[in-house]
């Protein structure tokens, strides 16, 4: 458990983002064929369409939230917005991916301005298949508020990796 936990602490996820937790299901997110791990950087063009996240863990009667957030939104060294959230999809069968929930929040691709940006995604078992409320706004999110809210518990898997703004070739 400590070294599954180890780079999101060091990465300031747990602290920041999320509690302490016990990782007990198996998350896995791919952009394309790249998987994401933690810590990693990615690059925001590679990043334009949804990623596809499996969940192996419970069974078809278990059901999984998914919530993707950027907690250094505007900029790492000012988060004042923390959290931007870019992603929730609810009602994830086990054994399955996020294409078979259902998307409470659209993709919104990861566009960081300033700095080097967290991009977390957080896993959470659902005590049952259940409806989960829209937030009234993107920015300002609270992962934590958001699992107190809809009684989702301590989150079972995460995974982060990190962007930042790309530079535009130049013209000459």
């Amino acid at each position: 458990m400590a070294r599954i936990l180890e780079p999101l602490t060091i990465g300031r996820v747990i602290g920041d983002v999320l509690d302490s937790f016990h990782s007990s299901v198996k998350m896995t997110v791919f952009y394309n064929s790249k998987q994401v791990c933690n810590g990693h950087e990615l690059y925001p063009s590679f990043l334009t369409s949804k990623p596809r996240v499996e969940v192996n863990g419970g069974d078809m009667r278990s059901f999984f939230t998914l919530v993707m957030i950027d907690p250094d939104v505007p900029g790492p060294s000012d988060p004042y917005l923390r959290e931007h959230l870019h992603w929730i999809v609810t009602n994830i069968p086990g054994t399955t991916d996020a294409a078979f929930g259902r998307e409470v929040v659209g993709y919104e691709i990861p566009r960081p301005n300033i700095g080097i940006h967290r991009f977390v995604f957080v896993l959470f078992k659902q005590k049952r298949r259940q409806t989960v409320s829209p937030p009234a706004s993107r920015d300002r999110f609270s992962t934590r508020k958001f699992a107190e809210d809809n009684d989702l518990g301590l989150p079972v898997a995460a995974v982060f990796f990190n962007a930042k703004r790309e530079k535009a070739a130049r013209r000459r």
